[in-house]
This record gives C-alpha cells, sequence and structure tokens, in this order.
C-alpha cells in the first residue's frame, strides 16, 4: 500500500471542501443565499458560481489536470474571501483564506500541468 504525500492529502481535502461548497451554493443553504442576496447578485447567480466550485474540484482530483484545477479554485477562494469581506467582515474570511492559500500552493506544486 503506497502512502499518500502531503501534496495528494492538501489537494484530496481541497477538493472535497470545494465539491461540498459548490453542491450548498447549488442548494442554496441560508448561509449561502444570504451572501448572495448581501452582496446585490441575481437570484440564479448561484448556479454559475456552485458549477464553478464542483468543477474546480473535480479537476483537482484529476490526473495531469490539478494545476488547472488549483488555479479555478484560487479564483474561487480568493472571490470568497472578497465576498466574505463585504458581506460579514474579516471575522468570517480565514476559511475561504486558507482555501485561496492551499490552492496557490497546488498551484506552485502542479504548474507543469497547465504547461501541457
Amino acid at each position: 500500500m503506497r502512502i499518500p504525500t502531503l501534496s495528494t492529502l492538501l489537494r484530496t481535502a481541497t477538493a472535497l471542501v470545494m465539491l461540498a461548497a459548490g453542491l450548498a451554493v447549488l442548494a442554496n443553504f441560508d448561509r449561502m443565499g444570504h451572501r448572495f442576496a448581501v452582496l446585490g447578485a441575481a437570484p440564479w447567480m448561484h448556479y454559475p458560481a456552485g458549477l464553478f466550485q464542483i468543477l474546480a474540484g473535480v479537476m483537482l482530483l484529476l490526473p495531469g489536470r490539478a494545476g488547472y484545477g488549483a488555479a479555478l479554485t484560487l479564483i474561487a477562494g480568493t472571490a470568497a474571501t472578497a465576498a466574505h469581506a463585504a458581506t460579514l467582515g474579516w471575522d468570517s474570511a480565514p476559511p475561504a483564506m486558507a482555501i485561496a492559500a492551499a490552492s496557490a500552493l497546488m498551484l506552485w506544486r502542479h504548474r507543469a500541468d497547465l504547461k501541457r
């Protein structure tokens, strides 16, 4: 049995978080719907946002596509950080900031995927 590397564990954990967040956005979970409403986004905007997060999570899990998934996750994490700061203040932003930081590390680690 192969022991997974720290990079694999980080990539898998981040992918699961992105998949869960994307599903919560698609289901219009109360907290997610509230943030979209406070930002003044159209009611249908949670659909593309949720699909974007799910796509990022899936891409992180595909061999040879982790770099693209990390780039999408970095975009989502940065946007979530800005949305948290705008709607609820910086107190609620650390989880989104952690996703952005983890995705930046993964993007650096899997930068060779972007050259294929």
